[in-house]
């Protein structure tokens, strides 16, 4: 089954948000886990979720920090151009 785009577009817009809202910027992190916590119930087992999250780490809107055995993530204040594109389309 194909992905399907502006379903891919919506959860990347709420993680966005709920990161944004956090203040996860840079040295601000969260456990990526977290990422599937503002994502409805039904879909977070489900391979769109992971695939939106794989597309912002590609893009570089999410960086990786490796703390304390757990992947942590925040959003990437150089790519702020990228993020409000997300958010705002």
């Amino acid at each position: 089954m194909a992905i399907d785009i502006n379903e891919l577009r919506a959860i990347q817009k709420k993680m966005i948000r709920m990161l944004k809202n956090k203040k996860k910027y840079g040295g601000a992190h969260t456990e990526s886990i977290h990422l599937k916590n503002c994502v409805p119930r039904h879909l977070r087992g489900e391979k769109i979720v992971e695939e939106a999250i794989d597309d912002l780490f590609n893009k570089g809107i999410l960086i990786n920090k490796k703390s304390t055995g757990e992947q942590h993530c925040s959003l990437n204040s150089e790519k702020l151009k990228e993020i409000n594109e997300i958010e705002n389309n």
